[in-house]
């Protein structure tokens, strides 16, 4: 029987980057979902042995946390403009996040149960907290503000995520199905059915002015209304 030699995996030309390690993870789980995402699996997406992986990120949780600072890395921070009345800046802000998950939407589990970690993943963060404080909020309503708008434009995300045609047809078997329920049983429901793409369409920018509308309005209360969360 004919030798045949083992094939040696093929080592890179340049060393190993973090960067690259990063990005190699990301563009795998926006093919395949976070589920085929392992340590093996890319050290073969990169052609490398899997523990020069290890190198650069010790271990899956670091992995994890490098994806989420990829993603929020994604946001255009240059957007925003400190002359821009606040609600502008929220809004600008908001659809940056929105802008950035909708090309990583097989992250979005990722980025629903496992929060920012590194200086990078972190800077987003800064810049919504800082805007809110900018307006006259507390640091703690800031706080809050911020996890409220991420909520909402993460959740508005995971419903949009699917492709257009899955959506279309979703919505249109939606529709039927609520034509089968009476109207004096559901009479406001099937009122707002026919406007359901207002939602998928300018449902976004409707919903964030409305949370910026209502947390900017905490600001104003006088001294007499106490603030619903301390200075």
């Amino acid at each position: 029987m004919e030798n045949i030699p083992k094939l040696r995996k093929k080592r890179p030309t340049q060393p190993l980057a973090r960067e690259a390690i990063i990005r190699a993870a990301l563009e795998l789980a926006d093919r395949e979902g976070l589920a085929a995402l392992s340590m093996r699996r890319l050290g073969a997406v990169l052609n490398v042995d899997p523990m020069a992986v290890y190198h650069h990120l010790p271990n899956k949780e670091a992995l994890l946390d490098a994806l989420v600072e990829a993603v929020m890395s994604e946001m255009d921070l240059s957007r925003d403009n400190r002359r821009l009345p606040p609600e502008e800046r929220i809004v600008i802000a908001a659809t940056a996040y929105r802008d950035a998950m909708l090309m990583h939407v097989h992250a979005l589990p990722l980025l629903l149960t496992r929060g920012p970690a590194t200086p990078a993943a972190l800077r987003p963060v800064e810049l919504l907290i800082g805007i809110l404080r900018d307006a006259g909020l507390s640091p703690a309503e800031a706080l809050a503000g911020m996890n409220l708008i991420a909520a909402a434009v993460r959740g508005l995300v995971g419903m949009v995520a699917q492709a257009p045609e899955e959506r279309r047809i979703k919505s249109e078997e939606a529709t039927k199905a609520l034509h089968a329920f009476r109207t004096e049983d559901f009479p406001y429901l099937l009122e707002a059915a026919p406007f359901a793409g207002f939602f998928r369409d300018q449902g976004f920018d409707f919903g964030v002015r409305s949370l910026a509308h209502g947390l900017l309005a905490n600001r104003k209360r006088g001294p007499g209304r106490p603030r619903l969360y301390p200075v």
